[in-house]
């Protein structure tokens, strides 16, 4: 069967899993602010080792690759595509709010993966659960939350950070048209990201490795000054 490795550092969560077929082998996560580029290698070697696989064992590399913080996302990214350079793995790129409606798993509603993007902003999607897979209905992007409430449809399961720190405000305007997942659920875990990564690249749908880049979905603050100046 498939094997492969699952790399999350989108958010103040690091995680790495190994996923062989249908199952999560190995998952390690670590929750302990921006130490991602001390932690990740010693985090994949320890999954690696727990499994008794070598990277030339793995079939592929998933990734979450956005949007989230531009840092994490970029460690993220440069371990995977350099894995999968070095061993001549798969690389699938992952939406980090895919990973988090795949792991809700609300079935019959819609799911709203959320993420705090400061200010009053989130990012955020809309997917259906399809045969246990997450399908898009709204695209990723990032909005202000007020129009987010706006396009939500009715009724909705949100998930994650985001949707816990605007939960007053959320169902101020949606009231019990407005569920909200355990905040476990709504957490991004390399899991996740490991099975649907297997999953897009059995469909044909790998990503190229000297393309792929992160989801950032706004401009970069060093982007922002530079149009501002």
């Amino acid at each position: 069967m498939k094997k492969f490795l699952g790399i999350e550092t989108s958010t103040p969560v690091c995680s790495v899993a190994i996923a062989c077929g249908d199952r999560v082998l190995v998952e390690y996560t670590l929750e302990l602010g921006t130490h991602h580029s001390e932690r990740l290698q010693p985090m994949i070697e320890l999954a690696l080792r727990e499994a008794n696989l070598s990277v030339g064992d793995l079939d592929g590399v998933a990734v979450a690759a956005g949007p989230g913080s531009f840092t994490g996302l970029r460690i993220g990214m440069g371990m995977g595509k350099g894995l999968c350079r070095g061993a001549n793995l798969k690389l699938a790129c992952i939406s980090t709010l895919a990973g988090m409606a795949f792991g809700a798993g609300a079935a019959g509603l819609p799911l709203c993966p959320m993420l705090d993007a400061r200010r009053g902003d989130v990012y955020a999607g809309v997917y259906d659960l399809v045969a246990g897979m997450p399908v898009s209905r709204i695209p990723d992007r990032a909005d202000a939350l007020s129009n987010w409430i706006t396009h939500l449809p009715r009724p909705v399961m949100v998930v994650g950070d985001g949707a816990w720190a605007y939960r007053d405000v959320i169902e101020d305007a949606m009231g019990r048209e407005a569920y909200f997942a355990n905040a476990a659920l709504g957490r991004p875990t390399a899991g996740a990201i490991a099975l649907l990564g297997q999953a897009r690249c059995e469909q044909g749908k790998s990503d190229d490795i000297d393309m792929a880049e992160p989801f950032y979905l706004r401009q970069t603050q060093a982007e922002r000054l530079r149009l501002d100046g």
